[in-house]
């Protein structure tokens, strides 16, 4: 309760109604108004709050304190109790009916200097290894007011706030004062009942509807205080029926007009707080019932046309909630982080009020399309760029993204895949924690922006879909809030939209009833929203095996077998989706029995297809688990080519950090060397691109992304490495990987069925039939020389599409020896060579040395000074990136000037780079080998 010297606390009590009054509810504290001499009796209600430690025992409080130097109001001190362990120092005496007592003396017990002021008591409480922990109602912390001493303060201990209660219900009132005073109570400013001393009790009886304010005031002839709650009676809901058309979410009727519906079966009442009735139940306010008793709705009027409103719902007089159907929200916790520069103008938290808040917004102005036409790429032609936001772009905001399409577009993907931007849980996330699924989250910045993003996406031909998490939601949804088993910590049973518990083994946060036609009505609501509204062009599905009702409890085998009422569940899902946009993709991470991925795939879905495994192992060059033939649709013995297979994905480990720290080697051939493992990159993406189907790039695997997708946490932050571009051996990659995808979407032998793979073993090959062009791929997968059958289509002529080069094959079944590393792609018809020359950046230029004489006809000899002895490593590639061992060396050199031989007699005419570099600089230079 909030305390003042006169009757305006009617007006402050505005402020905080709602909040728990902790003096008489979740704790109890002897003495009522404890300065930080006192010794203290604390007694903890465990039903009460989060109700998260009924029937717990033993419970020790974790304990501190909120004082004149905590830098937030959430900022504690001198935090008493080991977390996790049972301390006895914070072991709470359990006095029965799940009520728990702690004692001690405030400024010993926490050891506050006598300078420092202590201005609130606070806690959490916990069982012994802290699984599970005690908060307020709200998931918060727990808070007492510690008072200064020697003045005159006062306390309504209960009720515990604010109370909805019927004609002649009796309410128990008492009160406290620190003093001894007179002490009167009120009911709209007409007193109730006078008494005078230290308490005061009344039983108080309300005799007509509305909302009654009553205030306790106390009096020592020097001092006046003043507290009040507010009884509010209502009256039975108004039954009408919905306007017509009028969903569950906001309605807007017109410019001033708005129409809120929460459906909400078996809740007794529900009023519309908001700004626009200073955040109180107010009988104008109770919304309507409609007929068949299951939705609750009302007419907002005299809207302002553009003004942004919050509002949230109060259910039963003790719930609040946001609407479920929110496009924006508003967050106390969160928000507070989001720039301006992320975010300008956001509409601040209403201080009236706690929890999340919706916001409507009548004669909202409307995106203007630029690209109102675009045509989406068969799904067999896809290449899906997987990116998630926070960890692609510092700014972490849509406008900058915006600025990367260029980048992307010139690497030739055709479709962006984002992670979850729908609201989630915190800021900084992976996304798959949502809480509101038809608000974009604020974090990546307006809703404006993600259009506009979209928008210019499209104007480019490049498509984007929308990573959608349907298995589950988590405790800020108001879906989760509005059926909530407080003792089980749970989804109530008649939660109509979710499960107890868990249907699936791998199951986070609360599983969604898929089965239920509320649940359907929803996800139906939530995937049309965002293609119409959005313009997104189809989903990812997370989680897609979990949308089942069968109970495979933690058998994760069975979970992944054939299940029919899943493959129902998905196909109308679909369908309904294909009413709306008949184009739009559906993809799957679903990983479950070949047989019913196959029925999906041929009902028009597209499926996951994780390769991350069996190429890892090929790129670091180990060769027993390196065949990577399950990423053919034709191997899986499906009709369609709909496997979007990947490399990487944001689930998986990246391909190059496990290179460079687990590769294999054999002499100097070292697949950890940084260039060669960029090399066995090229290798890889040779092997995968051109395998007919969809296929999916996770973020900066383009540039050789060498970070641990364990670095900072698994969902933590990860280092943005934009720099890597302007590195020579990582740029040439990047033209690699833009090479071969600009090759497969430029002929239509990519997308064949008529082809062949040998994918076991070393020498890897695939073959690929067309009316216009063949096209025979080459590689050596091993750390040594390896040689196989190419199995070239025809004899004659063929071309190695990277280097140009041609050559004549009369046996096409004779072998062909390769490097290690080493790949070609053949095709039997001349294409224009793409430029994969290794880009000299000026950055690499540091290390001081040079190259006479170049050209060169035998010999040739390098220069440089060290300042210091150093180790110095000297590696010579070819243009296509593959390093020579026998001109390659890392020796130690002693400080000043070095001259060195290097015998170039044995190198093929033609051009390579050289690269020179010590432990602090590098440089990189072209030279010539003349015939």
């Amino acid at each position: 309760m909030f305390k003042t010297t006169t009757f305006s606390a009617i007006l402050f009590s505005l402020l905080i109604f709602f909040q728990v009054n902790l003096h008489g509810q979740i704790l109890s504290i002897d003495p009522v108004f404890p300065t930080v001499e006192d010794t203290v009796t604390i007694v903890y209600d465990a039903t009460q709050g989060n109700g998260a430690l009924t029937g717990v025992s033993p419970v020790y409080a974790h304990a501190g304190v909120i004082t004149n130097l905590s830098t937030t109001p959430t900022d504690w001190k001198y935090v008493q109790g080991n977390w996790g362990t049972a301390d006895p120092k914070v072991l709470m005496q359990n006095l029965g009916n799940n009520r728990h007592q702690i004692k001690y003396h405030i400024r010993s017990y926490y050891g506050v200097p006598a300078n420092e002021t202590v201005e609130e008591l606070a806690f959490v409480f916990r069982n012994s290894d802290g699984s599970k922990v005690g908060r307020d109602t709200d998931g918060s912390d727990i808070y007492y007011p510690v008072y200064s001493g020697g003045v005159l303060d006062i306390a309504i201990l209960t009720p515990s706030g604010s109370v909805f209660a019927n004609i002649n219900d009796m309410i128990e009132v008492k009160a406290a004062a620190s003093d001894s005073a007179s002490l009167r109570l009120y009911e709209n400013g007409v007193q109730l009942f006078q008494t005078s001393g230290k308490s005061l009790v009344y039983s108080y009886s309300p005799n007509s509807q509305g909302n009654k304010w009553i205030k306790f005031q106390a009096d020592n002839g020097t001092t006046v205080k003043s507290d009040s709650f507010l009884v509010v009676v209502s009256a039975p809901s108004n039954i009408a029926s919905l306007p017509a058309g009028v969903e569950p979410g906001i309605n807007y009727i017109n410019d001033s007009t708005a129409v809120l519906a929460l459906y909400a079966p078996n809740k007794n009442f529900v009023y519309v707080l908001g700004d626009f009735n200073n955040w109180l139940p107010d009988a104008a306010y109770q919304m309507n019932l409609s007929p068949d008793s299951t939705t609750y709705w009302i007419q907002l009027n005299g809207l302002t046309p553009g003004q942004e409103y919050g509002y949230q719902y109060l259910v039963n007089g003790s719930l609040k909630i946001a609407d479920p159907y929110s496009q924006k929200v508003l967050d106390p916790w969160n928000d507070p982080w989001i720039t301006a520069q992320t975010y300008p103008g956001l509409k601040p938290y209403p201080q009236e009020t706690d929890g999340i808040v919706s916001v409507l917004q009548t004669a909202r102005p409307a995106y203007n399309w630029q690209t109102t036409t675009w045509e989406r790429p068969d799904p067999a032609d896809l290449v899906v760029y997987e990116l998630l936001v926070r960890d692609f772009i510092a700014a972490h905001d849509y406008k900058t993204l915006i600025d990367t399409l260029p980048y992307l577009q010139n690497l030739g993907i055709n479709a962006i895949e984002l992670m979850p931007i729908m609201e989630f849980e915190g800021n900084s996330s992976w996304g798959y924690n949502p809480s509101f699924f038809f608000a974009a989250d604020k974090y990546y910045g307006p809703e404006k922006d993600l259009k506009a993003f979209i928008d210019t996406c499209h104007s480019r031909g490049i498509m984007v879909i929308l990573d959608m998490v349907l298995n589950h939601a988590f405790g800020q949804n108001p879906l989760v809030q509005l059926y909530w088993d407080a003792a089980n910590n749970r989804p109530a049973a008649d939660n109509p939209w979710f499960n107890p518990i868990a249907k699936h083994p791998f199951n986070v946060g609360y599983d969604f009833n898929h089965e239920s036609p509320q649940t359907k009505y929803f996800v139906d609501r939530v995937l049309s929203y965002w293609v119409e509204d959005y313009h997104f062009d189809g989903f990812r599905m997370d989680l897609s095996k979990g949308f089942t009702q069968v109970d495979y409890g933690s058998d994760v085998g069975a979970w992944s077998n054939y299940d029919a009422s899943r493959i129902a569940l998905l196909k109308r899902m679909f369908d309904q989706l294909r009413s709306v946009d008949p184009s739009v993709y559906f993809i799957l991470e679903h990983f479950a029995n070949n047989s019913e991925e196959k029925e999906l795939a041929g009902y028009g879905m597209m499926l996951w297809g994780n390769l991350n495994h069996n190429y890892n192992e090929a790129t670091m060059g180990y060769l027993n688990d390196s065949n990577f033939e399950w990423i053919s649709y034709k191997q899986r013995t499906w009709a369609e080519p709909h496997v979007v297979g990947y490399m990487e994905s944001h689930d998986e480990e990246r391909l190059m950090y496990k290179n460079i720290t687990f590769g294999n080697a054999n002499g100097s051939y070292n697949t950890k060397d940084l260039p060669t493992a960029l090399s066995r990159m090229e290798l890889a993406a040779a092997f995968f691109f051109t395998i007919p189907g969809p296929k999916m790039i996770w973020q900066f695997g383009e540039l050789g992304y060498d970070i641990s997708i364990d670095f900072n946490g698994r969902v933590g932050e990860k280092p943005i490495k934009w720099e890597y571009f302007q590195g020579p051996y990582r740029r040439r990659l990047y033209n690699v990987y833009s090479a071969i995808i600009n090759l497969r979407r430029s002929h239509e032998v990519f997308h064949t069925d008529q082809y062949s793979l040998a994918l076991s073993g070393a020498f890897k090959r695939i073959n690929l039939n067309g009316g216009q062009m063949n096209v025979t791929i080459v590689g050596n997968f091993d750390v040594t020389f390896a040689s196989g059958n190419p199995n070239f289509q025809h004899t004659g002529t063929w071309y190695n599409y990277l280097t140009g080069d041609s050559m004549n094959v009369a046996n096409t079944t004779a072998a062909i020896g390769l490097q290690p590393g080493a790949y070609a792609i053949y095709t039997d018809v001349r294409l224009t060579k793409p430029d994969l020359t290794l880009a000299v950046d000026p950055g690499f230029e540091s290390f001081p040395a040079n190259v006479y004489p170049n050209p060169f006809s035998d010999n040739f000899e390098i220069s440089f000074t060290l300042d210091k002895s150093s180790w110095v490593n000297i590696e010579l590639y070819t243009l296509s990136g593959q390093k020579i061992p026998a001109m390659s060396s890392r020796s130690f050199y002693p400080s000043g000037e070095q001259f060195l031989t290097l015998d170039g007699e044995n190198l093929t005419p033609g051009a390579y780079m050289l690269k020179i570099s010590d432990e602090n600089a590098t440089t990189v230079k072209k030279i010539i080998r003349l015939p």
